[in-house]
């Protein structure tokens, strides 16, 4: 715990451990559709891609002898092959929910608003952050919903001041959503967009929360 104290008060004025923004009142769904969209089929597939490849070699050759025993071929072939498939499946499946999210002609508009390092775990622990995002506040609410970019390995990242977003959300699972950022309209022009990074803006989260409670 020593060390995400200490963290906290170290961490630049617009970077905030996902833990703290909780604590904050601060509450997001991660962005799983385009996180998963972005890194498309990882190292991890490929490497049981060639495994597999390599194991089909052996069994088209009939050199799967080499194994101890069929069982264990068969075993490892077919795990491999389950992996394969349910890797490239499970890419499809978040591209087409991402296509037909973006159909919506009603997004919702954000302007980022942060960097978020994600220390909490699946299960809701606390860790060392390896993953960071960006984050986006809905604009023109009183109670403004959260919704963060895709998530990326490692804490490097940036956006721009002003920068909008329109996320497109299911209306039935509002956990699955898919923020544009890229293509969205910007408040002012290409040229004089300033670019943040994680050592930069002068906006905090704690003043915005100080702020929501007085109004």
């Amino acid at each position: 715990m020593f060390f995400f104290k200490k963290r906290h008060h170290n961490l630049p004025p617009n970077v905030y451990m996902q833990s703290y923004l909780e604590k904050a009142g601060i509450r997001f769904n991660p962005n799983v559709v385009d996180t998963v969209c972005s890194r498309g089929l990882s190292a991890t597939f490929y490497s049981l891609l060639a495994l597999l490849l390599s194991l089909l070699t052996l069994y088209f050759t009939d050199n799967e002898e080499i194994f101890p025993g069929r069982k264990s071929y068969y075993l490892l072939l077919a795990i491999c092959l389950s992996y394969v498939v349910w890797y490239f499946v499970r890419l499809q499946y978040f591209r087409f929910i991402r296509r037909k999210l973006r159909h919506d002609r009603t997004p919702i508009v954000v302007e980022a608003y942060a960097i978020v390092l994600m220390d909490k775990s699946h299960n809701g622990a606390t860790a060392k952050p390896r993953r960071s995002t960006v984050l986006f506040k809905e604009t023109g609410s009183n109670k403004p919903r959260f919704f963060t970019a895709a998530i990326k390995n490692g804490i490097r990242q940036h956006y721009y001041q002003d920068q909008l977003g329109r996320v497109f959300i299911d209306r039935k699972n509002p956990n699955l959503y898919s923020l544009d950022s890229d293509t969205a309209l910007q408040t002012v022009s290409e040229k004089n967009r300033r670019k943040f990074s994680i050592a930069e803006l002068k906006t905090t989260v704690v003043d915005d929360c100080k702020k929501s409670r007085t109004d």
